[in-house]
This record gives C-alpha cells, sequence and structure tokens, in this order.
C-alpha cells in the first residue's frame, strides 16, 4: 500500500488513472448529454491519451514538471471548457508541489485545496452551483481532516472520496446556476453533473492504485 508518492509513482498513477478515464468515456458522455453536450467523454479521452503519450515518453524528472506536462497536454489536446478545468487543475496541483520530492497527505491536501481554487477562480463558480465544485470542494476538506487527524495517505484518500461520491449525487436535486448547462434551468434537476461524477472517476482510480491494486506495490 502506498504511504508517500515519489517521481515513478505519481507517473504510474496518473497513468492507471489515464487508462480508467478514457475506458469511462461512453459513460461519461451519456451523463454530460443529459444536461449538455455530450463532449465530456470525449474530452477526457483526448485529454488523457495526451497525458498517456507525454508520461510515456520521457517524464519530466520532478514532480512539478510532471504536472505542469499534464497541464500543457490536456489543454493542447482537449480544447474545451472542461479541458481547461483539468488544466487549471493539475497547473495548480504543480505550483504547490514545487520543491517537493514526494507526496504525502500534506501535500495532497494542499494540492487539492489549490485545484478547488484554480477551478473556481477560472471557471467563475462556487459550492451548489452544480458544478465539479459540488465533488472537488467536500473532497479537498475531508482529505484536509483527516489528514489534520494523522490518517494516512490511503486513509485521507477513502475520506476524500466519500465527500466527493456524496457531493456529486447531491448535484441530481440541483439547478444548475454554471456553465452552458445552466440555460437549461429546471431542466437540469434530476440529472447528476457530469464533471462531479468525473472527479469521483478520478480519485476512485487513485484509490484503487493507492490501495495495491494497480502499479507496484
Amino acid at each position: 500500500m502506498k504511504e508517500r508518492l515519489e517521481r515513478d509513482d505519481l507517473v504510474e498513477l496518473l497513468l492507471a488513472v489515464a487508462e480508467e478515464m478514457i475506458a469511462a468515456k461512453d459513460d461519461l458522455g451519456a451523463l454530460d448529454a443529459a444536461i449538455g453536450d455530450g463532449d465530456l467523454g470525449v474530452t477526457m479521452m483526448l485529454g488523457f491519451r495526451a497525458i498517456q503519450d507525454t508520461l510515456g515518453k520521457v517524464p519530466p524528472s520532478d514532480l512539478q514538471g510532471i504536472f505542469m506536462a499534464c497541464a500543457t497536454a490536456f489543454a493542447d489536446k482537449a480544447p474545451s471548457t472542461f479541458g481547461a478545468l483539468m488544466a487549471t487543475m493539475f497547473s495548480r496541483c504543480g505550483r504547490v508541489i514545487k520543491g517537493q520530492e514526494g507526496i504525502g497527505p500534506a501535500e495532497a491536501t494542499a494540492m487539492l485545496q489549490a485545484a478547488a481554487e484554480g477551478v473556481q477562480q477560472r471557471g467563475k463558480a462556487a459550492l451548489g452551483e452544480k458544478t465539479v465544485l459540488d465533488a472537488l470542494i467536500p473532497a479537498a476538506e475531508a482529505f484536509g481532516r483527516a489528514s489534520a487527524e494523522g490518517k494516512a495517505l490511503a486513509g485521507c484518500l477513502a475520506e476524500s472520496l466519500s465527500a466527493a461520491q456524496t457531493g456529486a449525487e447531491a448535484t441530481v436535486g440541483m439547478r444548475s446556476r454554471a456553465g452552458r448547462s445552466s440555460w437549461l434551468g429546471e431542466r437540469t434537476v434530476g440529472a447528476k453533473d457530469p464533471g462531479a461524477a468525473a472527479l469521483v472517476s478520478m480519485l476512485a482510480a487513485a484509490q484503487r492504485y493507492i490501495m495495491g491494486w494497480g502499479g507496484r506495490n
């Protein structure tokens, strides 16, 4: 079980997440089609394939460089609203991990918080508006609480994933108030936000890697 991620671990984790997100293309597309233009699955597939290509060659030697390379890959190959948010999340993670040699609970907390702040600023959205933030903000907060309680990386991630799942489910009863889906008004009530669902899928894939179900043990 992973307790702290070093450079090679991070590369493997990102590749594991990429594989699962590419496989989820159709499911994410169907969710997005219910309240949007249905392109989220394609966006995630293109973005994570670009990450596979980038990290499958010669990845940067430092943690910050890895995240920045992922941000660039996503922005270049998946130019869309959510693609821009994904690039923002990766770049914000890169900023806060600068100079670090590993990722433990404290570093991961800072990364999630920075990612949430970046999405808020870039997307001009807030908690409760039926966006990815309804999963991301609870995930960051739960991870931080678990870290403060002294839990190991796996325990923190489990708490974070649970909070994200709860947040994503809560979006079913919300009316979209941000982005293109807000144009549909009340028609968005009853559908899960696809961005929040995607965030849950990414955290779940990361958890499987951390728990030793994928990658090196």
